[in-house]
């Protein structure tokens, strides 16, 4: 498995054993050592995974030496602090006392303090070798998000490179900052950022009195949000059209999204966005619904078939697009159909087709066929999909989607 299943296979076993956890070695033996070990390091070695590590010019009053919970040595030399607590102690309450370990030892550029839950990471931005007051990044075992796992994926052993460590840190909080500073603006305009977006477009002839600003707040919100559901728009569609892709290969650039000034300026026209080009149904599209509908039509279970067509792919549906149970994809080089149907259930019921998992935001698996005349080689998928969703829409489910261009045949 990869770094993440193996995190979300640990997030689930943290579950199940938090309650039980009693004390700061219950939560080093069930929560930080596996941790560890999913981040490839062994912890059966002490050459690797030091337990105990004596800090030796650290001492407490009275001359005793005080030691760090773990060290792991890379090269020979410890590269990584981690000083441990109990499950159910606060972890930011003993910054203090990794940072005494930290600063003793010059070959250690990362610390850690955790409860065997939430994992708070330091260095010394701020001051070489003087551990940084505020953390760069923390990690959260029992809700975390793939990104947060790519930001913890140079803290595994084969990525671990203590040199660079410091241009990671400064990254994340470069990204951080100024994703919730863009984030901010784009909902709340500064009167600042207004001014600046009038400027480029040099809509506004004369002063820029701030009754112009206030004017114009809500004309940069809207040409704002027109930006951003373009660009969703055209990356879903990217994704949709090309979903068999396995690794980047260069290809032409796409459209570039309006620019602030082309948006700014429809929007102070009061224009909408401009619509898609009309939607074209395809007869190999048709054919692909009339197959469809002959078989539904052979189940005991009797409900109105329909279809709706859009720009990325031909929906098949239950009289409501949001009670679709086939999408199929012609606009490709390779034609595939979507479903509901979970990924082990399709590998059997499609054999001697290629099959794989989609995202969960498209469906759940993806059958590739050659021409529509297949799905008569697909009846069991087709009949699965379409009495799933009947039995599915037996329970009420919020109502949405556009019920515009859809046509309906019984």
């Amino acid at each position: 498995m990869g770094l993440s299943e193996d995190l979300r296979q640990l997030s689930e076993q943290v579950k199940k054993r938090q309650a039980f956890i009693k004390g700061e070695q219950a939560t080093k033996q069930a929560l930080i050592l596996p941790f560890l070990q999913v981040l490839g390091y062994d912890v059966y070695d002490p050459t690797e995974t030091q337990p105990e590590y004596v800090a030796d010019f650290a001492k407490k009053r009275g001359g005793v030496l005080e030691k760090v919970d773990y060290a792991l040595h890379l090269k020979g030399q410890p590269a990584l602090f981690i000083e441990c607590k109990a499950a159910d102690a606060a972890p930011e309450d003993h910054d203090g006392q990794l940072s005494r370990y930290f600063n003793a030892t010059p070959s250690v550029r990362i610390g850690v303090v955790t409860n065997g839950i939430r994992y708070r990471f330091f260095t010394d931005l701020q001051a070489q070798n003087m551990m940084d007051s505020a953390p760069f990044m923390e990690f959260n075992i029992l809700s975390f998000t793939e990104r947060e796992v790519e930001l913890l994926r140079p803290f595994t052993k084969e990525a671990f490179n203590s040199e660079s460590i410091q241009g990671h840190a400064e990254e994340i909080i470069f990204v951080g900052k100024v994703t919730t500073l863009i984030n901010e603006l784009l909902r709340n305009p500064s009167e600042s950022f207004v001014r600046f977006l009038l400027a480029e477009v040099e809509l506004v002839s004369g002063r820029v009195t701030k009754n112009v600003v206030e004017r114009f707040v809500p004309i940069v919100k809207k040409a704002i949000q027109t930006t951003l559901l373009d660009m969703m728009t055209k990356s879903i569609q990217q994704e949709i059209a090309q979903p068999n892709v396995q690794a980047p290969a260069p290809v032409a650039a796409p459209p570039a999204p309006p620019s602030a000034a082309e948006s700014l300026q429809a929007a102070a026209a009061a224009v909408e966005p401009s619509s898609n080009a009309q939607i074209e149904t395809t007869e190999v599209e048709l054919e692909i619904f009339r197959i469809v509908q002959r078989i539904c039509a052979e189940s005991p279970i009797k409900q109105t078939v329909s279809y709706k067509d859009s720009a990325s792919y031909f929906g098949i549906n239950l009289g409501k697009v949001t009670s679709w149970f086939l999408r199929a994809f012609t606009n490709g080089k390779k034609k595939s159909l979507v479903s509901r149907v979970p990924i082990e259930q399709a590998l059997m019921l499609a054999k001697g087709f290629e099959v794989e998992a989609t995202p969960e935001s498209i469906g759940k698996s993806r059958v590739y066929f050659n021409a529509p005349s297949d799905l008569e080689k697909l009846r069991a998928l087709v009949l699965v999909a379409y009495e799933d969703e009947v039995k599915r829409q037996s329970s009420p489910v919020p109502e949405g989607g556009d019920p515009s261009n859809e046509v309906v045949a019984s």
